[in-house]
């Protein structure tokens, strides 16, 4: 399972912070005594870390280089070997759509027609991708239908075809697949094209309760529930949720003890186009505006009519945000697809491409080469990383976080980091120690493999680019997080004067 969390997309605040400039550290102060480490004893201290139990069975990647357009590399360790990066890839996603993309890039989703005097017109609704598109959205859409003086839709057409190809990314776990954090990334995505279902205890011997927050606008999934309540001081069956092959019925197994609290799981809608239709639908019943005839379609055609409503998302530079200090999959995977459709900054609606995610990835490379980061042997399934087909670099990874300290929209990618010890998925790693609020970075796991990779500032040294990646160990996440940590806490010792 990977690691990363769904949020919805509120105000976005950002943090200026200028590791590029060394001036971090200049203004935190040290939260504790360090030990000096001289830079001729790093090696040796690394080392003597990495080949110990638990990482001595593991499959250990980790670069560390002084920062700027001159660095020097203090250690590496397979540093031009290919690993699984887990969430780590969003480095390169995000600073990717930085270079191709810009910062104030926005994914566009409109209507397009053409009313006759009476107001009558065919509808086509063309999504971009936007992750952020929620039901507020689609009410805009339809009143500003209302608004153009739309009175009845003959037709209305849902084109999901922007992102062409797999909705779902063929190279995921089927066991991800189920959950909100792998949802499908299409055209037109609603309300994260997630679902939550809330679970709670009833009677003793009687099935859980199983409620919708938030029905879905085509009707609730189908669910056998195969729960079970239990009494007070059983030792309940762990709850489970799954679909079997590729039916929409969700299995819900397991046990609860009467009077617990409620559990809610979010799962992904395996039908996201048939979701917007619906809510598309309803939204202009409330502007009185009744439709004829609704269909999906997958074929991309040139648009001629009136652009009649649009809604836009927020600019690229706060998806980056959540990409990168959430963990967000689905803004990533967004930002992903949406350079496959639109390489080299053709924007041109309807380019040949057959299936966005592997467009997706050749343009990241592309970018990434233009940007001077030695892409070639580099393997990009997706862009999120919960993909175990993806194959990156530490030294890769080093060179997109160091090209971005100097790169015009390098600010955007940096500001879009978590701190260690204060924001996203860093806010509970290092807090307390020398390092809280000195690195800036991205961190990964999947199931074995653990990464963390960004810019990290020693109290009495200058400032450092590393990327660790754990590959192939049998340990939990949490204990290989923790010998990362244990490791960087080894890089901050490093002084200057010895």
């Amino acid at each position: 399972m990977i690691e990363g969390v769904m949020p919805v997309l509120r105000q976005v605040q950002r943090v200026s912070i200028v590791l590029s400039f060394g001036v971090l550290g200049s203004i935190l102060p040290s939260s504790q005594a360090l030990s000096a480490l001289c830079p001729a004893q790093l090696t040796t201290q690394i080392d003597a870390a990495l080949n110990q139990a638990p990482l001595d069975t593991a499959y250990t990647g980790l670069v560390l280089q002084t920062q700027g357009q001159n660095p020097r590399t203090l250690y590496s360790r397979n540093g031009d070997r290919l690993f699984t990066p887990a969430s780590n890839i969003k480095l390169l996603t995000t600073a990717a759509a930085a270079h191709q993309l810009g910062g104030y890039y926005r994914l566009r989703t409109s209507i397009y027609g053409n009313p006759n005097a009476e107001g009558s017109t065919a509808l086509r609704v063309v999504g971009r991708g936007d992750p952020s598109l929620t039901t507020v959205q689609i009410d805009s859409l339809a009143q500003q239908l209302a608004q153009a003086g739309v009175r009845q839709i003959s037709r209305l057409v849902i084109d999901d075809s922007y992102f062409p190809g797999f909705a779902t990314n063929p190279t995921w776990e089927w066991e991800d697949a189920q959950w909100a954090y792998a949802a499908p990334v299409n055209s037109l995505i609603l309300n994260r094209n997630a679902i939550a279902l809330q679970l709670a205890p009833t009677q003793v011997g009687s099935p859980l309760s199983l409620i919708w927050p938030q029905p879905l606008p085509a009707g609730p999934l189908p669910v056998v529930n195969d729960s079970t309540t239990v009494a007070a001081g059983a030792t309940p069956v762990s709850l489970a949720l799954w679909r079997p092959g590729d039916s929409p019925t969700v299995r819900v197994t397991g046990q609860m003890v009467q009077g617990s609290n409620s559990q809610t799981f979010s799962l992904a809608v395996l039908n996201p186009a048939q979701q917007f239709a619906a809510a598309m639908e309803q939204a202009l019943r409330r502007q009185s505006l009744p439709v004829g005839q609704t269909v999906i379609s997958q074929n991309s055609i040139p648009i001629a009519d009136l652009e009649l409503a649009a809604v836009e998302s927020p600019e690229v530079r706060d998806l980056m945000l959540v990409a990168n200090r959430d963990s967000d999959n689905l803004y990533a995977e967004a930002l992903f697809k949406t350079m496959g459709v639109t390489a080299g900054g053709n924007i041109t609606e309807g380019d040949d491409v057959a299936e966005a995610s592997r467009a997706g990835g050749e343009a990241v490379k592309a970018a990434l080469a233009e940007m001077g980061v030695n892409a070639a042997a580099l393997r990009l399934a997706d862009g999120s990383g919960l993909s175990r087909h993806n194959l990156v670099s530490p030294a890769a990874l080093v060179e997109t976080l160091q090209v971005m300290t100097t790169h015009p929209q390098g600010r955007f990618f940096r500001e879009s980091l978590a701190i260690a010890g204060q924001s996203g998925t860093l806010s509970n790693r290092l807090r307390g120690t020398v390092l809280e609020g000195r690195l800036q970075g991205k961190s990964g796991a999947l199931t074995g493999n653990v990464s963390l990779s960004g810019y990290l500032q020693p109290p009495n040294y200058e400032p450092l680019v590393f990327s660790i990646v754990i590959n192939h160990s049998n340990q939990h996440a949490s204990v290989l997080r923790q010998k990362i940590d244990e490791l960087l806490l080894l890089v901050a010792q490093l002084r200057e004067d010895c």
